[in-house]
């Protein structure tokens, strides 16, 4: 389905899934770095927190360890909001005020001892002499647990020796210190990338749109081709389009030489056919000097002459299709007036019942000689009566010719069909009519229908390609 769907939705949807990629991955990559941002500068304020205790940190001489100073400055005073720190040592241990004497359970030595050092400070910069200002593990190591709330703390913890005692340091900071920011700067970045996705996707569609233009135009110029409105695709077209172009071009031009063929073929058909035609008239006109055996080979030429020059048009013509129009209704009135002129003296009722939008693939001259031996047929046979209608459907059109006639019976239909066979002998005509009617027809893909007339008489239906 979406390898044979519209060509603007597969870009639309191409487009749109690398959009919505890219902005997952820059939405994560941005988070990283956010979250390592917020978590660094959480990390340096514990650290001078640290810096801060170990600098005021003493020891007696009974290894009981004090401060010598006051170490609740802000957040640290705010009571059970996870802003805490602890010295602890082997005779007693230190708390913040925040703690509310409380204990905070540290991880195991050995856990903190496996941690690995945190990286220095972006800010730090080695001296000039090459060496660094600190060892990594002298600074303090990371940590996670829970606090006297059973809330998630982030630690900070170092290992300090004072006057020979050794002491634990650990400072925390809620977690919530991280994800607060965090949640907000994602919460702004996550608006501020969907906008530029919403942005991107309209941007997508525009240039889809755009784009397509010349397709569309491309479309309507051949709609305009076929329909008979023009005979060429305009040549001025953008550089991806113009082979292309180039190539329907060429494929109309191939038609339209193909069906000029095709006429010229029915043009020397026409042209062979006289001088037998003539023989033939003279001699039936002089019945008691030609016999049988005469006429029979001039008939058997003439055959031979319509089935030579119709193949080779039939061939011409069904290489490329029709391009041309054919409104009939017109064409059936200016007919029915020629031959109810021809035939004033029989009085006959002609009814037309053909709407005027009624259009044909066919050439004009080819459907007047078929309409036109249909119609002569129908005007030579009938007694007084003759209907004339069109019926369609979705890509074919039936020209419907009815008389009040003697009709045919089924056994005599393939003889009418045959060139130069003729029913009735005493009647005018040569007998070449409907053959010729049923070659034409059968080079537009249409066909000649035989059946019994609502007049009582024959019923002739002409099945044609209807125009777009």
């Amino acid at each position: 389905m979406f390898r044979h769907g519209s060509l603007s939705r597969r870009l639309l949807l191409t487009a749109m899934a690398f959009i919505a990629v890219a902005i997952v991955v820059a939405a994560v990559a941005v988070g990283f770095v956010l979250y390592r941002f917020v978590q660094g500068q959480i990390d340096q304020r514990l650290d001078s927190q640290v810096t801060f205790l170990s600098s005021m940190l003493r020891a007696g001489d009974d290894g009981r360890l004090s401060l010598t100073g006051s170490a609740d400055g802000p957040p640290f005073e705010r009571r059970r909001r996870g802003w805490y720190w602890q010295v602890t040592g082997p005779k007693n241990a230190l708390r913040s005020q925040s703690l509310d004497g409380a204990d905070l359970e540290l991880p195991d030595a050995s856990e903190i001892a496996a941690r690995p050092p945190p990286p220095p400070p972006r800010g730090d910069r080695p001296p000039k002499d090459g060496r660094p200002k600190d060892s990594p593990k002298d600074r303090p190591k990371p940590g996670d647990g829970r606090g006297p709330d059973d809330e998630q703390l982030h630690y900070r913890i170092q290992q300090v020796t004072v006057s020979g005692t050794p002491a634990t340091i650990v400072v925390s900071a809620p977690r919530g210190a991280v994800w607060g920011p965090l949640r907000e700067a994602m919460t702004t970045l996550a608006i501020s990338l969907g906008v530029l996705g919403t942005a991107l996707v309209l941007a997508i569609m525009l240039q889809v749109r755009l784009g397509l233009r010349p397709l569309e135009r491309l479309r309507q110029s051949v709609a305009d081709v076929r329909a008979g409105r023009s005979e060429r695709v305009p040549a001025r077209q953008p550089l991806e389009v113009q082979p292309l172009v180039s190539e329907l071009n060429g494929l109309l031009d191939r038609n339209a030489a193909n069906l000029e063929r095709a006429r010229r073929h029915v043009a020397n058909l026409a042209h062979g056919l006289k001088t037998p035609l003539a023989t033939l008239s003279l001699s039936l006109s002089n019945p008691e000097r030609t016999g049988p055996d005469q006429l029979v080979p001039m008939v058997d030429l003439m055959e031979r002459r319509i089935r030579h020059h119709l193949g080779r048009a039939r061939a011409a013509v069904l290489s490329g299709p029709v391009r041309t129009r054919t409104v009939i209704a017109p064409r059936i009135r200016d007919l029915g007036d020629v031959l109810t002129k021809v035939h004033a003296e029989r009085s006959i009722a002609l009814t037309i019942t053909i709407s005027d939008d009624v259009v044909l693939a066919c050439e004009p001259q080819d459907f007047d000689e078929m309409a036109g031996n249909l119609m002569e047929n129908a005007f030579k046979w009938t007694s007084g009566r003759i209907a004339v209608s069109a019926v369609l459907d979705s890509t074919m059109a039936r020209l419907v010719i009815e008389d009040d006639g003697s009709g045919l019976r089924p056994e005599e239909v393939e003889k009418v069909l045959r060139p130069g066979e003729r029913l009735d002998e005493s009647a005018p005509g040569f007998g070449f009519g409907l053959s010729i009617t049923r070659e034409l027809a059968e080079l537009y893909g249409g066909s000649i229908e035989f059946g019994v007339s609502d007049l009582g008489g024959l019923m002739l239906s002409l099945r044609l390609p209807r125009a777009t």
